[in-house]
């Protein structure tokens, strides 16, 4: 005699989750906000969005990620690297390097800060 399947208790709070993130979405909430509120990845967050009927904007590959150009250019001219720049935006090095470039930002040698 077969057993009845019982819910999958995780399922349903998962299925919730998304019906959450969806109705944060269409209330105005960016991607990031809603990956950072649910504890997801700006990629997954974006699929799961599309999986539950978001109609959301296709940028190249991956998500359009907000970016304040004078806050990323005051950053680095106040001594942030590119790379803690990025860390902090969750974005790659090369969106950053290319931000300041588009910006005619003077770029600092390669290599770290040198300490002697």
């Amino acid at each position: 005699m077969d057993m009845p399947e019982q819910p999958d208790p995780e399922a349903a709070l998962r299925t919730d989750r998304n019906r959450r993130m969806v109705q944060d979405w269409q209330n105005g909430a960016s991607i990031t906000q809603i990956a950072q509120q649910y504890g997801l990845s700006l990629n997954w967050t974006g699929s799961l969005l599309r999986q539950n009927g978001a109609d959301l904007p296709t940028v190249g590959r991956g998500i359009k990620r907000d970016l304040d150009s004078e806050e990323v250019v005051a950053s680095y001219l106040d001594g942030a690297t590119v790379r803690e720049i990025a860390d902090a935006h969750d974005v790659s090095y090369g969106k950053i390097y290319r931000l300041l470039q588009q910006h005619r930002v003077p770029m600092r040698p390669r290599g770290g800060r040198q300490t002697r």
